[in-house]
């Protein structure tokens, strides 16, 4: 596997106008299930804290083994027909997750669209985030009036190859600085999650994809769940971008990390 990031890294297919939620709600009460509680039954907690926003999350495979065989593309134009199954379950798991955060803000029947970038586009007075691993799927959304600015990732504790991948890829000598001898894996997929989420959260700001080697770790306090990214010394990003906080959480065999820039000054023009 490379460490080349997921989530905002990568996005396919257009968006339709009706949500997946309401369409998804409707399939199941057709075919003669009780709505309401088969979605019900598909929501997990998310272990961090987020302060003011709405989170929603879902597992995986309670979606898969619900929607059975049928084939989620068949349920929705937004979802990526050309994509295997698993990705499409990701796409559609993401998206009910982001509908229901913002319903959460009762942003009922609000849809997260696409823009030309391939970047989510979230509806007029929201932000958020989106992010997916192979057992959950997870979204975070507020009222904001500018994009981007919240950033969310989970990813499964990497070993073997991803594990080499990420120490190779991912981790600048200053973050290597972090990695303990005990324990590695763990922390070396909190810095890889880290940055996913730091990079969700200033995307639409800094207008590209960025390098993981262009941040890195500044502080770690694993006990309080939280450590802090900063450009790193050969960074174009230097003296435009301060050291900002992740938080984060370890549960399941997983990682949880995200990021709310939001009312903080962070970025110099």
């Amino acid at each position: 596997m490379s460490a080349s990031a997921k989530g905002y890294h990568t996005m396919l297919s257009d968006v339709g106008q009706a949500g997946v939620l309401p369409t998804l709600l409707h399939w199941l009460s057709i075919r003669g299930m009780e709505a309401a509680a088969s979605l019900t039954a598909l929501w997990r907690p998310w272990p961090l804290q987020t302060g003011k926003v709405a989170t929603a999350a879902l597992s995986l495979p309670a979606l898969d083994a619900l929607l059975g065989d049928v084939t989620p593309a068949s349920l929705h134009p937004a979802i990526p027909a050309q994509a295997v199954r698993s990705r499409q379950m990701s796409f559609l798991a993401g998206r009910l997750c982001a509908e229901q955060a913002l319903a959460s803000l009762h942003m009922h029947g609000a849809v997260v669209g696409r823009d030309a970038a391939g970047m989510p586009r979230w509806p007029d007075g929201a932000t958020g985030a989106i992010t997916h691993s192979p057992d959950l799927a997870a979204a975070v959304a507020a009222f904001s009036t500018e994009p981007g600015e919240l950033g969310l990732d989970c990813e499964p504790l990497a070993t073997g190859d991803r594990l080499d991948s990420i120490l190779a890829v991912c981790c600048t000598a200053a973050d290597r600085a972090y990695l303990p001898r005990e324990d590695l894996a763990a922390v070396a997929t909190l810095i890889f999650s880290a940055k996913e989420a730091g990079y969700k959260a200033m995307s639409y700001r800094l207008g590209r994809i960025v390098e993981f080697t262009e941040f890195e770790v500044c502080q770690l306090e694993r006990d309080a769940g939280r450590l802090w990214l900063a450009p790193a010394a050969h960074s174009e990003w230097q003296h435009r971008i301060q050291p900002f906080e992740v938080n984060f959480a370890f549960a399941a065999g997983s990682v949880h990390t995200s990021v709310d820039l939001r009312g903080r000054v962070w970025w110099t023009p």
